[in-house]
């Protein structure tokens, strides 16, 4: 089913026409190409980073993410995202009450059962649709999701908390909520490397967060971001997707980029990059 039924509550695209190609076909053909011409071979990794700005800056490193997880065979993708407007310490995990996610070229739906099972898991969850109308984090993925996982059911979760404390937090939740079912499940951390910053400001705070992402280091993000050493954009969500993949988990880099010629300042950057998971094969969630 790729249409919502009539009367069901629908998020609608906020971003479309700006971040991406508003038109069906085009968005859908230009999805097509971005993943034909990326370098990633397709892969079944349990996870990925990916940025969330618009197709025309990092459109290459968003396929990068998506190839890598695209023969996966995926019934729930898990999707974790930061709230730009607030985000400060103990806030909650929004939730959607929408049980469809619209987009130019078709439908999602949301896991109802799934976004259930975390609200009742713990008291930050809470179901709101308003965050999820004001933030475009998750909305760049969702072409790619109805490309590569057509009829699957999303969980779309805001994260309006950088801390290290609610990744933990998140994470053993999701733990919790999908312990049955990991071989059937894709996660999807979108974050930024690092905000606007000058560019050798922006290079050295990008090579801080890789490392520590290099290192499956997810206590070290919280606790880098909250000395104010990197300025990722979503250092929350990357941190429980690393915590999630537990001992013996495996992350490469995929795909680097940056916003040069797509800003009207042109000596402020941000950057971009894809990064695999894969799950230790232990489970579990990350030891120190």
């Amino acid at each position: 089913m790729d249409t919502a039924p009539a009367r069901a509550l629908v998020r609608p695209p906020i971003v479309d026409g700006l971040f991406y190609p508003g038109d069906r076909s085009t968005l859908r053909e230009t999805v097509e190409r971005l993943l034909d011409e990326s370098s990633v071979a397709p892969g079944d990794c349990f996870g990925v980073v990916c940025p969330h700005a618009g197709y025309s800056c990092a459109g290459t490193v968003l396929a990068a993410g998506w190839n890598a997880v695209r023969r996966r065979q995926a019934r729930t993708v898990v999707l974790l995202g930061p709230v730009h407007r607030d985000d400060g310490p103990g806030g909650p995990f929004f939730l959607p009450e929408s049980r469809w996610f619209a987009t130019p070229v078709g439908d999602l739906p949301v896991d109802a059962a799934a976004v259930e099972a975390l609200a009742a898991s713990h008291p930050r969850f809470r179901i709101n649709d308003v965050p999820h109308l004001e933030e475009h984090c998750l909305e760049v993925q969702l072409p790619f999701i109805h490309h590569l996982f057509p009829g699957v059911p999303i969980v779309p979760i805001l994260i309006a908390d950088r801390s290290r404390a609610a990744a933990a937090t998140l994470a053993e939740c999701l733990a919790l909520t999908f312990r049955d079912s990991w071989d059937y499940i894709v996660v999807v951390a979108t974050a930024n490397m690092t905000s606007y910053l000058r560019g050798t400001d922006a290079e050295a705070e990008y090579q801080a967060i890789a490392r520590l992402v290099a290192d499956r280091d997810w206590r070290g993000i919280g606790d880098a971001d909250a000395r104010h050493a990197i300025s990722t954009c979503g250092p929350s969500a990357i941190a429980a997707l690393l915590s999630l993949a537990g001992d013996g988990s495996r992350v490469d880099l995929l795909a680097e980029g940056d916003s040069r010629g797509a800003d009207a300042e042109p000596d402020k950057l941000v950057r971009y990059a894809a990064v695999g998971v894969w799950r230790g094969t232990s489970g579990g969630l990350l030891a120190d």
